[in-house]
This record gives structure tokens, sequence and C-alpha cells, in this order.
């Protein structure tokens, strides 16, 4: 099995596990394909299209919290409540911050111009997050296994034990219990980097390697600078 078959089998459970919150008690195997395959396809728009705007804003792989915004607003997750002509207008009537040093009361009203504006700026991103942990959504979570279950605690208090179904069938399948067998693979945590040994050369691991060629592409370099500079000498030397 491949790990793009590995990752299309695991996301069947979500999938499936959203349609018995949305109401649906059973479905037919093509048609859960069909939606496993749109939800696929939609969470590798929202990957890549992140990756490109890391990559146009900032030249890097490495995505940061503007660019997942940016990328969800792309896809649709996020709607914008102003048009593009409508946010140009508004910038340009907006009054700048210097402006409010000159008003009474300056610093005051600047900061609650300054706190409005932020609650505009991000009133979608909240609506996203209540959205996540609001009611509509909590039977989704309930299905998933991952709202706190009721058990005997401290003071016949509930006791919360939030646990995945991919996190129990691994427990379940794993004798020992641990993340060691899932090691290095898709369903576990990265392997730890270790020293390569080189048996057998002048040198005993691959990071002592790399430092001795880069010893002598700069001893080449220095070598080259010195002999340009020598050239540049007894050329402007009198004959």
């Amino acid at each position: 099995m491949s790990s793009q078959q590995l990752h299309t089998s695991l996301l069947r459970t979500p999938v499936a596990q959203i349609l018995r919150a949305a109401g649906f008690n059973t479905t037919k195997p093509s048609v859960l394909d069909t939606l496993v395959d749109i939800t696929e396809r939609y969470l590798l728009l929202l990957a890549s299209t992140t990756a490109a705007h890391a990559h146009s804003n900032h030249n890097s792989p490495h995505p940061t919290i503007t660019d997942v915004r940016m990328a969800l607003t792309d896809c649709g997750v996020l709607l914008p409540t102003l048009t593009s002509a409508e946010e140009e207008w508004k910038e340009r009537f907006r009054r700048s911050y210097e402006d409010f040093d000159d008003l009474p009361y300056g610093s005051t009203r600047r900061e609650k111009e300054l706190k409005r504006r932020e609650e505009e700026d991000t009133g979608d991103v909240r609506e996203l997050t209540q959205w996540i942990a609001g009611d509509r959504n909590k039977e989704i979570r309930r299905i998933a296994g991952l709202l706190p279950e009721t058990g005997a605690g401290v003071g016949g208090e509930m006791q919360a034990v939030p646990e995945d179904y991919l996190t129990a069938l691994k427990k379940k399948h794993a004798r020992t219990g641990q993340e060691e067998r899932y090691a290095g693979t898709v369903l576990g945590k990265d392997a730890e980097d270790r020293e390569i040994r080189i048996e057998g050369g002048p040198v005993e691991s691959l990071s002592n390697w790399a430092g001795k060629m880069l010893e002598e592409e700069m001893k080449k370099v220095t070598e080259q600078q010195a002999e340009e500079a020598k050239d540049e000498e007894m050329q402007d030397a009198p004959t």
C-alpha cells in the first residue's frame, strides 16, 4: 500500500464520522469514496495554496499564519466582508493614526480605533474558530471521540478521557502500547537523526566529511584569490 492509499484510507473514517454527525446512518461505498476524494482534493488545495503564498510572500517553505489565512480566503473558507474595491475606498478615507495626535484625548481615541480595526480585520477568523468550537461542530467531535467522557473522578467530578479513533486503533494493535512500533512511519513520530559512520575511510561520519569538503573548498577559494591578487600586482608593476 502506497502512502497516498494509506492516507486515503485513514480519511474515510473522519468523513464517515462527519456524515454520522450530520444525521446519515448509512451510505453507499461509492458515495463515501466520492466524498473522501473531494475532501482529499480540498485538503491538497489548501496545502498547495498555503505553500504558494509562503513562497510568494517570503520565499520560504515554512508558512506563517498570514500565509494560512490567505490560503483559507482563496479557497473559500474565510469570506471577506468587503470587496477589494470597497477595501480600497475605505482605506483612502481612513484617518491615519498620526491624525489622532491633534485631537482631544488623541491617545485614547487612537487605541480605540486600533482595537476596532483589529476586530474588523480578524472578524472572519473569529467566526471560523467559533464554528469549530461551537455546538454545530460538537456532534462531530463527540462521534470522533474528542469530547470528554464521563468517568469517576476525584470528589465525584467528571473525568475527561478524550481519545480519537486512530490513537485507540494504534494502541489496540501495538502490544507495548507505545509509539516505538510506528516510529519513522506516517503513523508515528519521525525517527531521531543519528550519525552515519563511514568505515574504511579517512573520516568517520558524514558530518566530518562535510566539514573536510568545506575546508577544501575554502582553501581553493583562498588560493584562487591569492593568484588573482598576484596577477593584478604584476600587471600594475612598472615595466
